[in-house]
């Protein structure tokens, strides 16, 4: 991952999507993962559920842009 990447993702996980929470960085040592969790609800998610949001924020986002025209 690169730094870049790794930035991007600790701001998109600063809230929790379900609760507005606090996410914290968690290091899931069973796999080598560095995931995050809220401290309010438990919600857990990974950089892979992060790429996944990000990619189909943008798609909807694009798909809305279009229809608008």
């Amino acid at each position: 991952m690169t730094k870049a990447m790794g930035a991007r993702t600790s701001i998109q996980a600063d809230r929790c999507h379900r609760c507005g929470g606090l996410m914290v960085p968690e290091q899931v040592v069973e796999i080598r993962s560095m995931d995050f969790r809220c401290v309010s609800c438990g919600e857990r998610i990974d950089p892979v559920i992060l790429a996944h949001r990000e990619k189909y924020s943008i798609r909807n986002e694009s798909k809305t842009l279009m229809i608008g025209q």
